[in-house]
């Protein structure tokens, strides 16, 4: 494991355990929740496995116990600096698939998409209401990660468009 890796499980320990957790439980569910809402099965799997994948970065507790009142300096949603790694590029990029199997739930029930923006509201919220999860709430992930749901849902109403019978064009 590279030193970043090995940093970032250093602080985020339940990590693993909690993406773990998630995905089998998405497995478990996907099938009758997908029926519940009459949309294909692989795309509640995406939208549930990508919630659990959010959940496991974002919530699970950190090592470092920081917490407190948000911090607010923002800057800019990524451009090129999308591919350099980092934070912001992580934040970005946690929330891409989200938004793609979103926008293609939103085909069978549009709430989905709207739906999914709100994931990052909560993600920050959750973050500064619970001081034990030992995280604290910045605007600027809640600018990448809303940024991450615009580029999956770009993609995935794309993907949607181009993958519709031209009859019900």
């Amino acid at each position: 494991m590279g030193g970043a890796a090995r940093t970032w499980m250093t602080a985020v320990p339940l990590f693993p355990v909690v993406l773990g957790a998630g995905l089998v439980l998405s497995a478990v569910f996907a099938r009758s929740l997908a029926t519940r809402l009459r949309m294909p099965d692989w795309v509640v799997l995406g939208i549930l496995a990508s919630l659990s994948l959010i959940a496991a970065a974002t919530l699970s507790p950190g090592a470092d116990g920081v917490w407190g009142s948000c911090l607010r300096d923002v800057a800019h949603p990524l451009g090129r600096g999308l591919l350099a790694g980092g934070d912001r590029s992580l934040n970005t990029w946690l929330f891409v698939p989200l938004g793609f199997f979103s926008a293609l739930g939103a085909r069978a029930r549009p709430w989905v998409l709207p739906a999914a923006f709100a994931v990052p509201f909560v993600v920050e919220g959750t973050q500064r209401v619970l001081p034990w999860l030992g995280r604290r709430c910045q605007f600027q992930d809640l600018v990448d990660n809303t940024w991450g749901v615009v580029l999956g849902a770009a993609a995935g109403l794309l993907i949607g468009f181009l993958t519709t019978p031209t009859e019900r064009r």
